[in-house]
C-alpha cells in the first residue's frame, strides 16, 4: 500500500472542515434519547402497542427502516456504538416480528426472514441489512444470513417456490421465506382506507368501481379484491427485480459465480421484456411467462407498477438499483442506460409548464381514467383547454393513457450519472430541473423524507463548479436537522399506544446525506435497497475500523471519469492522524497516481497503482489530492484493507 504524508500545519483551517466534524459530534450524541425513550430494553420497538392477538403481513420493513442509516453513519466515521446498536437492533427486531402472527398460520418472520411481502417494502427494509454487511463483513452471522437469504430467490432453497427458473420469473408479487405468497390475496376485499384516495384505483376496468370512494361499498370492494387475485396472485412484477441486490449481497461475501449467473438470468429476462415492449418497462408477467399474461395482454397493471400506486417512482428506482448491481459485476456503466432510455421515452409524452417538463408517472387504458380529486369526481379531460385550474390539470390531464404529470424526481438519474459520468446524463438532468420551484435546486428547508435527502441537484452543480458555498450550506442544514429532531423528541408527549409502525422513522436523528456527498464523492444508497456506490471510502488506520479518523474531515470537490479531487484536513491542533482511502465502496476502482498539494507549495506526483492509499496527516494540516483513477476495473468485494495488507 502506497503511503503519503501531509507535514505542514496551518493556522487557518477551512470552515467546512469545522462544520463537518461538528456534525459528526452532534450525531454521535443523538442516540441516547432514541434508545431510552423509544426502544424497549431488549431492542424491540414500541409497536404494535399490544402483541397479543395481533395479525398482519405489514410493518417489518418500517421497523428495520428506523435504523437503516446507522451502519452507514458508522462507515462514515460515526462512533463505534452505531455498529453495535445496528447489530443489536437488527437481531432484536427480527426476533420481535418472529413473535407476531401473519394471519396465515405462521409468524411474520420465519427463519429470520420476511414470510411473504412485496419488494417495494422489502427493498426499503433490507437496505439496513445490506449496509450492516458492508459495515462489518467479517461478522459470520451476516455472512451466513446473506447466503441463506439469497437462496430464497435463486432457487437454491428447494423448499421455497419463489422463482420459476424455466420462465425466468417470480411466481407472485409477494415473496419470502414461506415462498410465493399468493395466499395474501385469498378472500380479501380491496376495502377503502383513507390513503387510497391519494393513490387511486389499482384497476379502472372493474365494473362499478369508478373512484376509490366506490370501495366503501362491500360488494364493490369484494369484486376489486377478486380481480386483483385473478391478475396478481401468480404474476411477477417489475419491482421484484430488487431481489437481485439480495443475491449481490451474497456475492460480495463469497465471490461465487452462481450469483452472477442468476442475477444476469433474472435481470436479463426483464431487460428482454423492456426491449420487447419498445423501451417502456412492462410491469407484469403472467403465470405463462408472457407480458400481460394475466392482464388481457396489457403491459401495465402489475403490483407496484405503472397504474398503482407509485407508478414510475418505483420503476425508476428498480432500474437504477439493477443497473448499479450489473455495472459492478460486469465493470460496465452502460448497464444503467435503460433508465435513461426510459426517461427519454417519457419525455416524448411529457408536458411543458413554463419551461418545466412534467413527466407522466402513471399509465392506464386511454380514456378510462376518472379521478376523485378535492372532494369532487372529475372525468378525464381530453385537453388542457378544458381545465382552468393548473393544479387540477397536473393531476387530471391524460395523454394517450399517461397521467399524473409531475416534475421529474432527479434522484434515480443522479445515481445513473454517477456511474457513467457522461454529459448526456447530466444534460438530461438539467433539462428536467424543476424551474417552477427554485428551492429544489439549492439547499432547502427541512421537510420530512424517509431518506432525509433530496439535495442531489445542488450537489451535482457543486461538483461542476456552479455552487461553491454548497459544503457549508448543506452541513449547516444537516446540523440544524439533527438539533430539530432532538428538540422534537425532548418535547414529544405522544402516547406510545397511538404510535404507528413508522413512529421511529420520523424521530431518527441520524442524517448522512451531507457526509456521504462531501466525504465520499457519492450519494446515499437508493432508498429501495440500493448499493452504496461511492468514489471513495475512508478507514481509520490507527483503530482499524471503517470511517474517517477522529478529527479528520474530507471534501470531494470534483469527480470526473478519470480523476477525483479530495481535500483532507486534520482539525486536531496537537495530534497526528492516519487514514486509508479505498477506491470505491467495494474496491471496484483503482488509484493510478496522486498529485499532492499542501499550502501554496508545488504539487508532488506519486504513483499508486492500487485500490488503497494510506495518508498520514500532521496536526492542523491540510492537503489536496488530485487522484487519477480507473473506474470499475476490480472485482467488487466486502473486504477490509488490513486483510490484504
Amino acid at each position: 500500500m502506497k503511503r503519503i504524508s501531509a507535514k505542514k500545519s496551518q493556522a487557518d483551517l477551512p470552515l467546512w472542515a469545522t462544520l463537518e466534524r461538528r456534525l459528526i459530534d452532534v450525531i454521535d450524541d443523538s442516540t441516547d434519547i432514541v434508545m431510552e425513550k423509544y426502544v424497549r430494553p431488549d431492542g424491540s420497538i414500541m409497536w404494535p402497542p399490544v402483541e397479543e392477538g395481533f395479525e398482519s403481513i405489514d410493518a417489518l420493513d418500517d421497523a428495520y427502516e428506523s435504523f437503516h442509516n446507522w451502519p452507514l453513519y458508522y462507515m462514515l466515521g460515526g462512533a463505534e456504538k452505531f455498529l453495535k446498536l445496528s447489530h443489536f437492533e437488527y437481531d432484536a427486531i427480527t426476533k420481535q416480528f418472529a413473535r407476531l402472527s401473519s394471519g396465515h398460520g405462521h409468524p411474520m418472520v420465519v427463519d429470520e426472514y420476511e414470510q411473504g411481502y412485496d419488494w417495494m417494502h422489502q427493498s426499503e427494509g433490507y437496505l439496513f441489512f445490506y449496509l450492516l454487511n458492508l459495515a462489518d463483513p467479517e461478522n459470520e452471522k451476516n455472512r451466513e444470513r446473506s447466503i441463506r437469504y439469497a437462496a430464497l430467490y435463486t432457487g437454491e432453497n428447494k423448499n421455497v417456490d419463489n422463482y420459476d427458473a424455466e420462465k425466468k420469473m417470480m411466481r407472485c408479487c409477494y415473496l419470502g421465506s414461506m415462498g410465493a405468497a399468493s395466499r395474501n390475496f385469498d378472500d380479501r376485499p380491496w376495502s377503502y382506507i383513507d390513503w387510497m384516495s391519494y393513490y387511486g384505483l389499482p384497476y379502472m376496468d372493474v365494473e362499478g368501481c369508478v373512484t376509490v370512494e366506490d370501495l366503501k361499498i362491500p360488494e364493490k370492494a369484494k369484486r376489486m379484491g377478486e380481480v386483483m387475485r385473478e391478475r396478481l396472485s401468480h404474476s411477477d412484477t417489475f419491482i421484484n427485480i430488487f431481489t437481485t441486490t439480495m443475491a449481490m449481497n451474497a456475492y460480495l461475501h463469497t465471490g461465487e459465480k452462481k450469483y452472477v449467473d442468476w442475477i444476469d438470468e433474472y435481470a436479463g429476462a426483464w431487460r428482454e421484456r423492456v426491449a420487447e415492449n419498445g423501451g417502456i418497462a412492462p410491469d407484469n408477467v403472467g403465470p405463462d411467462g408472457k407480458i400481460g399474461g394475466a392482464m388481457n395482454g396489457k403491459w401495465y397493471g402489475g403490483y407496484y407498477g405503472w397504474t398503482w400506486p407509485h407508478g414510475f417512482y418505483l420503476i425508476a428506482d428498480a432500474m437504477a438499483v439493477t443497473g448499479q448491481t450489473q455495472c459492478l459485476l460486469h465493470k460496465d456503466p452502460s448497464k444503467v442506460d435503460w433508465l435513461r432510455v426510459q426517461v427519454e421515452k417519457l419525455i416524448e409524452v411529457s408536458l411543458d409548464r413554463d419551461g418545466t417538463i412534467l413527466i407522466p408517472q402513471k399509465h392506464a387504458e386511454p380514456g378510462a381514467r376518472q379521478e376523485y380529486y378535492n372532494g369532487k369526481r372529475f372525468p378525464v379531460m381530453p385537453g388542457v383547454e378544458k381545465i382552468t385550474d393548473r393544479e387540477d390539470f397536473e393531476v387530471l390531464f391524460e395523454k394517450d393513457g399517461w397521467y399524473e404529470f409531475y416534475p421529474m424526481r432527479i434522484s434515480p438519474l443522479a445515481h445513473a450519472y454517477m456511474l457513467t459520468l457522461e454529459g448526456r446524463e447530466m444534460g438530461l438532468i438539467r433539462k428536467l430541473y424543476n424551474k417552477q420551484s427554485p428551492e429544489e435546486n439549492c439547499v432547502h428547508a427541512d421537510r420530512y423524507t424517509k431518506d432525509q435527502g433530496g439535495h442531489e441537484v445542488p450537489w451535482l452543480e457543486y461538483l461542476h463548479g456552479n455552487y461553491p458555498t454548497y459544503p457549508e450550506e448543506i452541513l449547516t442544514h444537516a446540523i440544524k436537522l439533527v438539533y430539530g429532531r432532538l428538540k422534537f423528541m425532548r418535547e414529544d408527549t405522544q402516547d406510545p399506544m397511538t404510535y404507528s409502525d413508522a413512529y421511529l422513522q420520523m424521530r431518527n436523528p441520524v442524517n448522512v446525506e451531507a457526509l456521504v456527498q462531501l466525504t465520499t464523492g457519492g450519494l446515499p444508497p437508493v432508498y429501495h435497497g440500493g448499493l452504496w456506490m461511492t468514489s471513495l471510502r475512508h478507514y481509520d488506520a490507527q483503530n482499524k475500523r471503517p470511517g474517517l479518523p477522529k478529527d479528520v474531515a474530507a471534501l470531494v470537490s470534483e469527480v470526473l471519469k478519470g480523476a477525483l479531487t479530495v481535500t483532507l484536513v486534520n482539525t486536531s491542533p496537537t495530534q497526528p492522524r492516519s487514514l486509508i482511502m479505498e477506491a470505491g465502496a467495494f474496491g471496484e476502482h483503482e488509484f493510478m497516481e496522486a498529485e499532492i498539494t499542501e499550502l501554496a507549495g508545488d504539487p508532488e506526483v506519486v504513483h499508486i497503482g492500487g485500490k488503497w492509499l494510506a495518508v498520514d496527516l500532521a496536526p492542523a494540516s491540510v492537503v489536496t489530492l488530485k487522484l487519477k483513477m480507473k473506474r470499475f476495473v476490480n472485482e467488487p468485494r466486502y473486504q477490509l484493507p488490513w486483510e490484504e495488507c
